[in-house]
């Protein structure tokens, strides 16, 4: 297991991961690390490079976002973010609460090192313009009633290879908070992100696999652990903490962060069994030859 790869780990809970839609993994509560957690500790022993010694890494600000390769993989990144279908989700005094529900697509956008989202509500103040969960509301007004909306929109990115990998952390250039949180899906395809009548719960269900994971303030970079091991798809969305792909008992509203780079693992090859050469035919007329002089020299 790649955790063990830091030495110094005293402590760790891992929970299960499983592949079924719908359920998520993670860990539970706290830090995965004794002396690396989340809220701005840091300890020796937590280091991104040893961590991803074995893998290979994407980096989206140099290999770029469009059309990049890694080792021979392709790979593409994209936004999305649940802005539209704004649907009724109560009432207060007599008016109506409305959310945004639907997920459609978003900008990606390059900040230095690392890579944000702006979606469709973006007003400009921090943490906008990060892959955010922060969440606003206020009275609105619409042909001439006021009604009360509650804007939470989860901003995730789309990762597109041209092969099936397996996911295995990530780093950040830029966090709002020393205390955040990520949840990430692998998915079979892109159809119901691109429908724009899904919400992510809708996405989450659907999913391969799920699983949400501290950010870990590590020696080196700010690091997340994706543990969501023998999973292996061409498209993962990696986002602001959102309990629909696991519930790690953290909150939600205050995670907001700018991408990095990207560790994965390619899906290991069925490799052909290693055949014995047979002896060619030159080779197999010398020996007959051979063999044959060496009987004439014993005969005389």
């Amino acid at each position: 297991m790649k955790l063990n790869k830091i030495a110094s780990v005293s402590a760790l809970v891992l929970a299960s991961v499983l592949s079924t839609p719908g359920f998520a993994g993670g860990h539970t509560g706290g830090g995965w690390h004794s002396g690396c957690g989340t809220g701005g500790s840091s300890g020796d022993g937590c280091n991104a490079s040893d961590y991803f010694a074995d893998d290979l890494m994407y980096s989206l600000a140099n290999d770029g976002i469009t059309n990049a390769e890694v080792d021979g993989v392709v790979i593409n990144a994209s936004a999305y973010s649940d802005t539209a279908g704004s649907e009724s989700i109560g009432s207060y005094y007599g008016y109506d609460v409305r959310s945004d529900t639907n997920v459609v697509s978003a900008e990606l956008k390059q900040y230095g090192s690392g890579y944000g989202v702006i979606n469709d509500d973006e007003k400009g103040k921090s943490p906008d313009h990060s892959v955010d969960n922060a969440s606003s509301e206020g009275w609105q007004k619409e042909g001439g009633t006021y009604y009360y909306n509650i804007d939470t929109d989860y901003d995730y990115i789309l990762l597109s290879f041209d092969e099936e990998v397996n996911v295995t952390g990530a780093t950040f250039s830029w966090l709002w908070k020393d205390d955040t949180q990520i949840s990430v899906a692998a998915l079979d395809d892109t159809s119901m992100l691109d429908s724009g009548s899904n919400s992510w719960s809708d996405i989450a269900g659907d999913a391969l696999a799920v699983g949400s994971f501290d950010v870990l303030n590590c020696d080196d970079t700010d690091l997340a652990m994706i543990e969501i091991e023998s999973v292996f798809s061409q498209y993962w969305i990696i986002g602001a903490y959102n309990t629909v792909f696991g519930d790690i008992g953290s909150s939600m509203y205050d995670d907001g962060f700018k991408l990095a780079s990207v560790g994965f693992t390619t899906k290991p090859g069925e490799k052909p069994p290693t055949e014995v050469s047979e002896p060619g035919t030159f080779a197999m007329l010398f020996l007959g030859g051979a063999l044959a002089m060496w009987r004439r020299k014993r005969q005389a």
